[in-house]
């Protein structure tokens, strides 16, 4: 898939689009939830919605959906910090892919990163449940800096450095955390950024609904057509007409 690059000004210069808007207000909304619920009436609500490794007896299909929506109710800044992570990198980044595709990257990152997860969960280290947006974030990260790999952010808004660095330093850093087993999380990151990448590179149209039904509706008609045959009919070879499908 071709996409536009995406120039961006020195620093932040980013804004909530409208569906950004309501992606923050329903996350918004749905960490109030849990803290009442969590906090105010002693009911566990995230621990039947987060991602439980596949050998754990807590483990539900459901919870591949409803897991990125959650986060730590015990930590309200790492939110926050979400939040703000998804206001200055979601806006260029869907206004180079249109709301849908990028509606569709943001949620293919979660569930790869889920799917990786799950796949090293047998691994010692890697066996923890998991839960929040994270692997969509790098995913934004990285895919802005290829987006606009010259554009220059302030990193902790005081240090200037240009987009394609710190989409190469998360590369990096998430992979060698993860080799190192310094985040028990990684495996989550990581296939978050490499799904991410992959709809980016293209793959993305593979899982267009609208484009599998054109292809579909192709190959019924190279089949359709492939039950006719050529008849000669017995004319001349210099009768010019041409041949008969039956």
């Amino acid at each position: 898939m071709e996409t536009e690059r995406v120039r961006m000004p020195t620093g932040f210069g980013s804004y909530l689009t409208p569906l950004g808007k309501r992606l923050l207000l329903v996350y918004g909304s749905i960490y109030v939830l849990e803290l009442l619920f969590e906090h105010w009436l002693n009911i566990e609500i995230v621990s039947v919605l987060k991602l439980y490794p596949l050998s754990n007896l807590n483990f539900h299909f459901w919870q591949l959906i409803t897991h990125p929506f959650i986060h730590n109710p015990n930590s309200p800044i790492s939110f926050i910090i979400s939040c703000i992570i998804f206001y200055f990198f979601a806006a260029p980044v869907e206004h180079a892919f249109g709301p849908k595709r990028f509606l569709f990257f943001f949620y293919t990152s979660a569930l790869g990163g889920a799917l990786s997860g799950l796949g090293f969960s047998f691994v010692a280290d890697f066996n923890v449940p998991f839960l929040g947006m994270m692997p969509s974030l790098l995913s934004l990260i990285v895919i802005f800096g290829l987006l606009s790999p010259e554009a220059t952010i302030l990193l902790m808004f005081i240090l200037p450095i240009k987009a394609k660095y710190l989409s190469y330093g998360t590369i990096i850093i998430t992979f060698l955390t993860f080799l190192a087993k310094a985040n028990p999380h990684g495996a989550y990151h990581l296939g978050g950024i490499l799904f991410g990448y992959l709809y980016f590179r293209g793959l993305g149209e593979y899982f267009d609904f609208s484009l599998i039904r054109l292809k579909y509706s192709e190959w019924q008609v190279k089949r359709r057509k492939s039950r006719f045959t050529v008849i000669d009919g017995g004319k001349a070879e210099e009768d010019e007409d041409t041949p008969t499908y039956h």
